[in-house]
C-alpha cells in the first residue's frame, strides 16, 4: 500500500526547469533511494513532501496516518543541551507518562488513608486505581523504561561514547558531529516515513556499517538521497533516478541499477538505430519517387511521395539515448617522474592535550603506490596528512619527502581557496594560463558561462570540489594527498575521479570512508587502530575479509586453548568452579525472578480486582507488598545482568 504518491511534480525556479513530469509512489515497509546528477532536485523534492518549498505543478501527498521524518544535510543547533538531553527530548511523551504514574501513585496511597473517613475520599481511590491501571497499560506498550538504553544505544552508533553525550553541549559540536546527532534523533524517533538526505557523509566506517544494519531492520519506509554506493547496495530495494527533470524507476539496488541501466541503453540504442534506418529508408524513398516524377511527368509519383512526407512527419522521433549524462573530464597527470622513494614516515607521534592519537607510526610510498588510510573519527587520519604536509608538527618522529617529488593536498574542509576570486583566478593561482583558456579547462568541469565569474564563496560544496581537482589536475604535482575526496561529488563525478586515480602515474595517499571508491581505486591499506597502523595489501573489500578472518582467527584460537588445555591445571580448576557456581547463581535468580514477577502480577489482579475496591487496609497492605517485592525485583535484575 503506497504511503506517498508524487503525480507529474514540475518545480520552477524562475526560468529554470529543475522537475518536470516526475513521479514517485513508496510503498509500506520499502526502501527507494533518489538518485540524480548534483543539482536534478533531489534535496528539492525532499522539502516538496516536508512542506519547506512549493511545488509548481503536480500533486504530492502523503496518506494522512502517516509520520514523516527528514534528516537534513545541515541540521541547526543552537544550544547548551547536552547531546543525552537533546536526543531526550524524542520521549518526552514517555517521561510525561513516568512522572503521571509517579503522581497517580502517590495519590493511590493517600486516598488510601482517608478512604475510611468518607465516601468521596472512596471514589476518589476507585478513579485514581481505574485510571491509573489504563495509564500503566499504555506505558507497558510502548518503550517503557528502556528509552535510556535505547538513546545509548543509537548515540554509540552514530560514534560518540558515553562521556560526550553526557557531558558535550550542542554549540560544541563541529558540523558533522551535529549531523550526526540529528541522524540519531531522526532514528530514535522511527518516523512512518523516514527520509535521509546523505546519511553517511560524516559517519566513520563502523558507523555506516552499524546504521545499514540497524535501517535493514527498520519497520518503516525509507526514502534516500546518497551517493555511496556501497551504502545503497546494502540498504535499497528499488532506486529511482531523475533524468531530465523526470523519474526512471529501477527494482533493485544500485549493482542492479548499473546492469539495468546498460541494458535500457543498449536496447533503446537498437531501437533508435532501427528507426533511424527506417526514416532513413523513407526519406531515400521520397526523393527517389520525387526524382522519378520530374523525369516521367508523374502526378501518381508526386501523390505517393506526399503520401510518404505526411507518413514520416507522423513518427515519433526518439532521442538519441546517452548512457551517462553531462560528466567532468578528469585527466590526471604529471610531467614529472619523481624517485621511486615518495614518502617516508618513521616513530611518528602526536597529541592534543590530554588526548594521544598515535604513537610510533611508520610506514612507506614508493611511486605509483595507491594507499588508503581509514579508521574510525577522531582517530587521526586527516592529521597524518596534515603533519605530511607540514601544516602541523608531531611530537615525535620524522617525516621524509623523497626527490622530486612534489605533493599537493586536497582537504575535505576546502581550505586554502581565496572566497573573493572568481574561478579563473583561482585556476590561474595553480597555473599559468591565459583567460581562455582557463575558459576551456572550466567548462570541461561543468563551469560554463556566467559560472566562470562565480566567487569561490558562493560556490556549493560539490562546485568547490570540482575546482580543487581542476587545480590539481592543472599543477605539476605528482604525490596526491586526498582527504575525503568523494563527499560533495555526485555518482558519476565520482566514477571520473576513480577512472583518473586509476590511471594516474604519479603516487596516491587517500584517507576515505567511501567503500566503493577505495575498492576502486587503492591497492593497499593502512587501518589506524588502537593509536597504531596495520597494513592490509589489498582493497577495501580485501580488507574487510582479513578483518573477519582475524576475528574467527581469535575466536577459534581461545576455543583451541580451552580444548587443548593450554591453561595450568589449577586454573582451568578454579575456572570450572567459578563458571558452575555462576551458573547456579544464575538458576536462582531466574527461578526466584520468575516466582517474584508471578507473585507481583497476581497482586496487580488483586489491587484492581472490583472486589477489592472498597477494602481500603488491604488495597493498602497489597501496594506496600507491591512495592516491597518490586524493589526486592528490581535488585535481582541488577545482579542477573553482572552475572551474565
Amino acid at each position: 500500500m503506497a504511503i506517498l504518491n508524487i503525480n507529474n511534480l514540475k518545480k520552477e525556479y524562475g526560468i529554470e526547469t529543475v522537475l518536470k513530469d516526475f513521479s514517485l509512489n513508496v510503498n509500506q515497509g520499502e526502501s527507494v533511494a533518489l538518485i540524480g546528477p548534483n543539482g536534478s532536485g533531489k534535496t528539492t523534492i525532499f522539502k516538496i513532501i516536508t512542506g519547506q518549498e512549493h511545488l509548481s505543478e503536480g500533486t504530492v501527498s502523503v496518506r494522512n496516518d502517516i509520520e514523516v521524518g527528514y534528516l537534513d544535510q545541515l541540521p541547526d543547533f543552537n544550544s547548551e543541551l547536552t547531546i543525552y538531553q537533546e536526543l531526550e527530548k524524542v520521549f518526552a511523551e514517555v517521561k510525561k507518562q513516568i512522572k503521571e504514574m509517579k503522581r497517580l501513585e502517590d495519590k493511590i496511597a493517600h486516598h488510601g488513608k482517608k478512604a475510611e473517613e468518607s465516601k468521596s475520599h472512596s471514589n476518589n481511590l476507585k478513579a485514581t486505581m481505574s485510571k491509573y491501571s489504563a495509564l500503566q497499560q499504555e506505558f507497558e506498550k510502548g518503550i517503557g523504561y528502556e528509552y535510556q538504553s535505547k538513546i545509548r544505544q543509537v548515540a554509540a552508533g552514530m560514534g560518540f561514547d558515553e562521556e560526550e553525550i553526557q557531558a558535550k553541549t550542542l554549540d560544541q559540536l563541529s558540523g558533522g558531529e551535529k549531523t550526526r546527532v540529528g541522524l540519531a534523533k531522526l532514528l530514535l524517533m522511527e518516523p512512518d516515513l523516514l527520509l535521509l538526505d546523505e546519511p553517511t557523509n560524516h559517519l566513520d566506517l563502523k558507523s555506516v556499517e552499524w546504521l545499514e544494519n540497524y535501517l535493514n531492520s527498520y519497520l518503516g519506509s525509507l526514502l534516500i538521497i546518497s551517493h555511496d554506493r556501497y551504502f545503497l547496495d546494502n540498504t535499497i530495494e528499488r532506486i529511482v533516478e531523475i533524468k531530465n527533470g523526470k523519474n526512471e524507476d529501477y527494482s533493485g539496488n544500485y549493482s542492479y541499477y548499473q546492469k539495468e541501466r546498460k541494458r535500457r541503453y543498449e536496447q533503446r540504442l537498437r531501437e533508435y538505430k532501427n528507426q533511424q534506418k527506417k526514416i532513413k529508408e523513407l526519406e531515400d524513398a521520397i526523393e527517389q519517387l520525387y526524382i522519378w516524377g520530374r523525369s516521367r511527368d508523374s502526378e501518381k509519383m508526386f501523390k505517393r511521395a506526399k503520401a510518404m512526407e505526411k507518413r514520416l512527419e507522423r513518427i515519433d522521433r526518439l532521442e538519441k539515448p546517452r548512457l551517462k549524462g553531462r560528466k567532468m573530464k578528469l585527466e590526471l597527470d604529471t610531467q614529472i617522474r619523481g624517485g621511486d622513494d615518495v614518502l617516508f614516515v618513521e616513530d611518528l607521534s602526536k597529541s592534543f592535550a590530554d588526548l594521544k592519537l598515535f604513537d610510533n607510526l611508520n610506514f612507506e610510498l614508493h611511486r605509483t603506490d595507491r594507499a588508503a588510510i581509514i579508521g574510525d573519527n577522531g582517530t587521526g587520519k586527516s592529521t597524518i596528512l596534515r603533519i605530511i604536509m607540514g601544516e602541523i608538527n608531531s611530537d615525535q618522529g620524522r617525516v621524509k619527502i623523497g626527490t622530486n617529488v612534489y605533493p599537493a593536498y586536497y582537504r575535505q574542509e576546502f581550505e586554502g581557496f581565496n572566497p573573493e576570486d572568481d574561478l579563473i583566478s583561482a585556476l590561474q593561482r595553480e597555473t599559468a594560463v591565459t583567460n581562455s583558456q582557463a575558459r576551456d579547462m572550466l567548462a570541461s568541469f561543468l563551469f560554463t558561462g556566467e559560472d566562470v565569474f562565480k566567487k569561490v564563496k558562493q560556490l556549493s560544496g560539490g562546485e568547490k570540489s570540482r575546482l580543487r581537482l581542476l587545480q590539481l589536475m592543472s599543477g605539476n604535482y605528482n604525490f596526491l594527498i586526498l582527504d575525503e575526496p568523494t563527499n560533495h561529488l555526485d555518482l558519476a563525478s565520482r566514477e571520473v575521479l576513480e577512472e583518473a586515480l586509476q590511471d594516474y602515474p604519479g603516487t596516491v595517499l587517500i584517507v576515505s570512508h567511501d567503500r566503493y571508491f577505495l575498492d576502486k581505486v587503492v591497492d593497499y591499506i593502512y587501518e589506524l587502530e588502537e593509536k597504531k597502523l596495520n597494513k592490509y595489501l589489498g582493497d577495501y573489500s580485501y580488507y574487510k575479509e582479513k578483518k573477519q578472518q582475524q576475528v574467527s582467527t581469535e575466536q577459534q584460537k581461545e576455543q583451541q586453548q580451552k580444548s587443548e588445555g593450554k591453561l595450568d591445571y589449577e586454573a582451568q580448576k578454579e575456572a570450572r568452579s567459578q563458571e558452575l557456581r555462576r551458573q547456579k547463581k544464575l538458576e536462582e535468580l531466574e527461578s526466584e525472578i520468575e516466582k517474584l514477577e508471578k507473585e507481583l502480577s497476581l497482586l496487580e489482579t488483586e489491587m484492581t480486582a472490583e472486589k477489592n475496591i472498597d477494602d481500603y487496609e488491604l488495597l493498602q497492605q497489597l501496594k506496600d507488598d507491591y512495592h516491597t517485592k518490586n524493589k526486592r525485583l528490581e535488585e535481582l535484575y541488577e545482579e542477573w545482568e553482572q552475572l551474565i
